[in-house]
């Protein structure tokens, strides 16, 4: 049989909940769940207060901020739900580390959790299979397998009663069905329901609808439709995204830019604002100070000329690549300010992606190496942007961890055995706490995506983070798209704290709910 993929606990296989491990060569304890569980006494206040407007209410999206243990309070919620017979088999789905990591760590880390028997469905098709196979309370699944699921288990077999969506803000784009993929053979595969068409086609099974995310409008009110939809279908912004956009926004056929109108904001708001809560860390936590440090990088005279021709032309004649949309242009661009420059039609500016490029410059790497050199042997955890950016730092720094390459790359990093860590934010972005590990981070290369942005920095800068500052390196290429992402991520930053002002609940209520829930029990 292969190879199960479960997560440790399952009481009648196990025996016990993982606990903290002693590596015996290097004498020291491993970062891992507490070996004295947590009990709910231990909690935070407003970790009850979010538990209990789960349990009061059908569906809730709370926009919690990173760090203040959401996960924990709706598993709270989640056995309370199901120890009272409202709910019998909740739903989890969540970005693949979330779902493989924090999950199951959350259930080891609270005693009034242990019990529960739960399967992780990730893996490959003869993994998530076996998994199946085997009784469970709480089924986790990352978001990319719950086409599968679905098909898999048809709606018949799909009897889950509870959603819990980790990062739902996936959720924003509303698109019912996929796109369908091209077969070798040139043929096209009929389109499956997307993961939102299969949550609303489920709707009718749910008992309780539970949204988090850390960063729940990082692109503005377009993000809040297909949320929200999903706890009311339609009831509070409009049946369907094309009604809600036609309402609420204008659309410029010449820039291809939607905008809200004077009235927007308000009016949507207003709407959802028994549905849709807000929790800033700043209002709960004390964390130590966020220190941004912009370092200009110089490109070459040469490497420069390159820059301004590909930016005046969308051509570069000698490595024969043309930018034949504004948005290739932005993409060469930034790959310029990089270092490198991806060859041929294609334009890979994913993580994934792979192809010929041919080197340019090395002025960001110079910039790294004195950040490596200030750090003085210190953990540095560092996010790249393309393929190439990888290599190049390789060659400078041969020993540099590539996060996911390795089986215990959290373990390594926050027992402090990793100097430079590189990740990509989209791979490490969620869900994974390496702030035991080192409090100096690097951005090689910056991302349009406030939510990435905000999720890789949350990454060390969190609750548990013992350094009395956390550094923030932004390597930006001067006079290049780098400085202009700088001003667009602020711009977002403002939009989405605006928004989520009108929804922010304050330390003083939720000490207010829990003094009357305490004095009623």
């Amino acid at each position: 049989m292969a190879a199960l993929n479960i997560k440790p606990f399952l009481p009648e296989v196990y025996g016990k909940p993982p606990k903290l491990l002693f590596d015996t060569e290097a004498r020291e304890l491993i970062w891992g769940p507490p070996d004295r569980p947590l009990t709910w006494e231990e909690s935070r206040t407003y970790q009850r207060w979010m538990s209990q407007l789960v349990m009061d209410n059908y569906g809730v999206y709370l926009g919690a901020e990173m760090g203040l243990g959401k996960t924990g309070a709706v598993l709270r919620a989640i056995v309370d739900l199901m120890a009272a017979g409202v709910v019998h088999k909740p739903l989890i789905i969540a970005p693949l580390n979330v779902a493989e990591n924090t999950w199951p760590d959350e259930i080891a880390t609270w005693d009034f959790a242990r019990h529960l028997r739960y399967r992780v469905v990730t893996g490959t098709e003869e993994q998530r299979i076996a998994a199946l196979q085997y009784p469970a309370d709480v089924t986790i699944v990352n978001r990319e397998n719950l086409v599968w699921l679905h098909e898999y288990l048809t709606s018949r077999g799909f009897d889950f009663d509870m959603l819990v969506y980790d990062e739902a803000r996936r959720l924003a784009g509303g698109s019912k069905r996929t796109k369908g993929n091209v077969r070798k053979d040139g043929t096209k595969s009929p389109k499956l329901l997307s993961e939102f068409g299969i949550l609303r086609k489920m709707h009718f099974r749910w008992k309780k609808v539970v949204l988090l995310s850390g960063t729940p409008a990082p692109e503005g009110l377009m993000d809040l439709w297909g949320p929200i939809f999903q706890i009311d279908l339609g009831e509070r912004l409009g049946q369907s995204k094309t009604a809600f956009e036609r309402r609420w926004f204008r659309f410029d056929r010449y820039t291809y830019q939607t905008t809200p109108f004077d009235h927007s904001e308000g009016e949507i708001m207003d709407a959802i604002k028994d549905v849709f809560f807000s929790l800033r860390e700043e209002d709960y936590l004390t964390l130590p100070p966020l220190l941004v440090d912009d370092r200009k990088a110089y490109l070459p005279p040469a490497a420069m000329d390159k820059y301004r021709r590909m930016e005046r032309d969308m051509y570069l004649e000698e490595h024969d690549v043309e930018a034949v949309t504004t948005g290739v242009l932005t993409n060469k661009l930034l790959q310029l300010a990089n270092g490198s420059l991806y060859l041929g039609p294609d334009d890979p500016a994913n993580e994934n992606a792979s192809g010929a490029s041919v080197r340019i410059h090395d002025a960001k790497l110079d910039v790294l190496d004195s950040i490596m050199s200030e750090a003085n042997g210190a953990p540095v955890l560092v996010a790249y942007s393309f393929k190439f950016d990888i290599e190049a730092i390789k060659r400078r720094f041969p020993k540099v961890r590539i996060f996911g390459e390795g089986t215990n790359d959290v373990r390594d990093w926050n027992s402090g055995r990793i100097g430079m860590m590189l990740t990509h934010p989209a791979s490490a972005g969620h869900g994974l706490n390496f702030q035991h590990g080192g409090n100096i981070a690097v951005w090689y290369g910056l991302t349009w995506s406030l939510e990435l942005y905000r999720q890789f920095i949350k990454r060390l800068h969190r609750s548990g983070q013992k350094a009395d500052r956390v550094i923030l390196h932004r390597i930006l290429a001067a006079g290049t798209v780098d400085e202009r992402l700088v001003g667009v991520l602020s711009d977002k930053t403002a939009t989405q704290d605006r928004i989520t002002d009108v929804v922010r609940v304050h330390a003083e209520e939720v000490r207010r709910v829990d003094e009357m829930m305490r004095l009623a029990a």
